[in-house]
């Protein structure tokens, strides 16, 4: 039975566990760790529930990015005095993204989380931990769709991100904001508040804060609903791709004529496939010339 003592947030974490089983016993875990609200709380949650996963060592992990001046390195100090107040080890990584992103001429926020998942696996490795922990949450994952959902997207965008993938685990994947808020509220958690999640020039923010709101005065339980609707098209996804394997298989055999007498959905997929375009522009362009005579 679930200890009925827990905080939501807790019993949350618990229940993802045991559908997911998303972390194996004995299993050593680092923390991606910026000081905001989300990751402060995912610490104190595993530490809390350390001996139900029966973790081996868990270890924060702060990456600098260098982005906001001053306040990146407010917020490296806090991380430190966080991990020493929970007598936790703490690796701290300094990446100067704003120079990366210049050199590569990418988006700043692109270049960050890229950077920041390529520090999580170089120390992973270099420290011998089974997996990173991130705290993205139910919250994370409604802006992801609607994200997606904006831009244009297959059944894969509306999916947003699993609860687990590689050596990434999202152990508050359940968890609201509100859990979260009572949650640090309870547990008397401190963190540090960046001053970007503020900033509607970023457009997951403009979602957070304008979008959200608007859509949860139609739909209070908004998180949770997207949450069933994901499932669902994740079986349905599932289906898709078993389709197309079958498909993929036929044309390799057969060539242009298989290719023309699937169902238009599979063609799009076998596209997406073969060629490894997902814009959808590109994906009808391709077809249209297979239609006039190209081979694949």
């Amino acid at each position: 039975m679930m200890n009925t003592s827990y905080s939501k947030l807790l019993r949350k974490v618990i229940t993802l566990q045991r559908r997911e089983n998303l972390i194996p016993p004995e299993s050593s875990i680092l923390i991606g760790f910026s000081g905001g609200i989300d990751s402060s709380c995912l610490a104190v949650a595993m530490l809390k529930l350390r001996e139900f996963f029966k973790l081996k060592k868990i270890a924060l992990l702060h990456v600098n990015h260098m982005i906001r001046g001053e306040e990146s390195y407010r917020d490296e100090e806090f991380a430190k005095s966080f991990a020493q107040k929970l007598s936790l080890e703490i690796f701290i990584k300094r990446v100067d993204v704003p120079k990366i992103a210049k050199e590569k001429g990418e988006n700043i926020e692109a270049c960050a989380r890229e950077e920041r998942y390529r520090v999580f696996e170089e120390v992973r490795r270099e420290e011998n931990f089974d997996f990173v922990a991130t705290a993205h949450h139910l919250g994370d994952l409604v802006e992801t769709i609607l994200l997606w959902l904006t831009r244009g997207t297959g059944l894969e965008g509306l999916l947003g991100f699993e609860p687990k993938e590689g050596y990434i685990v999202r152990p508050l994947y359940l968890a609201t904001r509100e859990d979260i808020k009572d949650f640090a509220k309870k547990e008397g958690i401190q963190w540090v508040e960046d001053s970007t999640n503020y900033d509607l020039s970023y457009t997951r923010n403009l979602i957070r804060h304008r979008v959200i709101p608007e859509l949860k005065k139609i739909n209070k339980n908004l998180e949770e609903t997207l949450l069933r609707m994901r499932e669902v098209l994740k079986e349905e996804n599932r289906l898709l791709n078993e389709l197309t394997a079958g498909a993929i298989e036929k044309v390799r055999k057969e060539g242009r004529k298989a290719f023309l007498e699937l169902d238009p959905a599979i063609q799009r997929r076998v596209v997406v496939q073969l060629y490894g375009i997902k814009n959808f522009k590109e994906v009808s362009k391709i077809i249209n010339r297979i239609k006039k005579g190209d081979k694949l």
